[in-house]
């Protein structure tokens, strides 16, 4: 039985995407700085997670107020998510600040993009604003 609105499974019209959030919480006692985080981001983790298959989108994301950092990422299957979520404790932000990330995995309901002023999407950024 499904509910009203629901998506068969194999309906091929209506592809599921995969949402995974990702957090690190840096005010308890972190190895790493902010400004670290974005030097290995231009350095490394763009580059490498522009390579990775089946990600459709990957924001970085950072509040220097609440001291987390972290990302969400956009997958085409579930299981390319679980793979991330598998080796998170290997991630090389792991190694750098010493903190292990939380995580929660979604099934995305829609996305949309708005009116906006044009600004390409793969140049904003802190990250992108420091080279």
């Amino acid at each position: 039985m499904t509910l009203a609105g629901d998506v068969p499974a194999g309906d091929p019209y209506t592809p599921r995407m995969h949402a995974l959030l990702v957090l690190w919480d840096l005010s308890k006692g972190s190895n790493a700085t902010f400004e670290d985080l974005r030097t290995y981001l231009q350095e490394q983790s763009i580059a490498r997670f522009e390579q990775m298959a089946g990600l459709r989108q990957k924001t970085w994301i950072s509040s220097t107020e609440s001291g987390r950092w972290g990302a969400l990422y956009l997958f085409e299957q579930r299981e390319q998510a679980q793979a991330v979520i598998d080796h998170l404790t290997e991630s090389p932000v792991v190694a750098k600040t010493g903190v292990r990330p939380t995580h929660e995995l979604f099934e995305v309901e829609a996305v949309v993009e708005g009116k906006h002023s044009g600004i390409d999407l793969l140049t904003a950024g802190l990250a992108r604003a420091a080279r």
